[in-house]
């Protein structure tokens, strides 16, 4: 996430239209950042591994260059299609930490380049775009699928989170999670290594039945479940998982900002500025004592 959040300040002075707000402009904006996050991911991710970056193949689709990119071979065309779904589920998802940082700094009147670097600023927090990341290092550290109920059943029984399972909107299987399971399968499929699927389907089960017996409910797999697997079958290390999240999600960042800038969710652009009551202790408008800092108690 270092890269692209240093990149994207950067990206911004190579943009001849920066200044120019129009939404032709802005549009323009938006589609070169689209391009350019992947490479900048793939090429860092080969820098820091001590290879060449791999420039971009004109043949190649949006997501099928991303792999090739971070690995150097031209992947298999149904991978590619199934990276490109994992990418669209992942474009957008309405008022999401992220997407209001970028929208409120959009309201500022602020250029799409910082409004992008508020979103991009916001996963590097580790409530918002990094669960699946930490599927991935659960699924490592419970590593057989015998140790699974244990390890789920201690966890709940502590009053602790299964990550990628439970949603804040959803009170049913998050409808991405159902199509990242049949591309983990398929994924299965390609590379004959049934591991992965099958350890996360059994924290699956394993979470869904103890979490009826503690807290008497449903609880169903989100986005991020499933997509860890994947994405570690796909031959994208787990570091990596957040900055995939940013390549994907900038497409729905860029049409949020751009909506905010023009006004076209609302009759005319509105600064943010949330209503807030103080709370504290408060001495009046006319009996307010100045104390000096030396003299002040704790």
């Amino acid at each position: 996430m270092d890269v692209l959040q240093a990149s994207v300040p950067i990206l911004a002075s190579y943009d001849p239209q920066l200044h120019e707000e129009t939404k032709d402009a802005n549009l323009k904006g938006a589609a070169r950042l689209i391009a350019k996050l992947p490479t900048i991911v793939a090429a860092g991710d080969r820098i820091r591994k001590g290879l060449e970056p791999v420039d971009p193949n004109p043949n190649l689709t949006h997501a099928g260059n991303f792999l090739y990119m971070l690995s150097g071979i031209i992947p298999d065309s149904e991978t590619a299609r199934d990276f490109d779904i994992c990418l669209i589920l992942h474009a957008e998802h309405s008022f999401n930490a992220s997407t209001f940082a970028g929208r409120e700094v959009a309201s500022t009147h602020a250029h799409l380049y910082a409004s992008i670097a508020a979103a991009v600023g916001a996963l590097s927090g580790e409530l918002h775009g990094g669960a699946n990341s930490e599927v991935m290092k659960m699924l490592l550290e419970i590593g057989k699928v015998d140790r699974v109920k244990s390890w789920v059943s201690e966890k709940l029984q502590r009053g602790e989170k299964i990550m990628g399972m439970g949603h804040a909107v959803y009170h049913t299987e998050d409808p991405r999670a159902t199509i990242l399971r049949g591309i983990c399968v398929r994924m299965v499929d390609r590379t004959g290594d049934r591991r992965w699927y099958e350890l996360t389907k059994a924290i699956e089960a394993a979470t869904k039945e103890e979490f009826r017996k503690i807290r008497g409910k449903e609880i169903y797999a989100n986005v991020d479940f499933y997509s860890a697997s994947v994405y570690h079958m796909m031959g994208i290390s787990t570091d990596l998982f957040t900055p995939v999240f940013a390549i994907s999600r900038i497409v729905g960042w860029a049409a949020h900002i751009i909506e905010e800038k023009f006004a076209e969710a609302q009759p005319k652009p509105e600064l943010y500025r949330p209503d807030a009551d103080y709370v504290g202790t408060y001495c009046g408008p006319q009996a307010c004592e100045y104390i000096p800092v030396e003299k002040r108690t704790s």
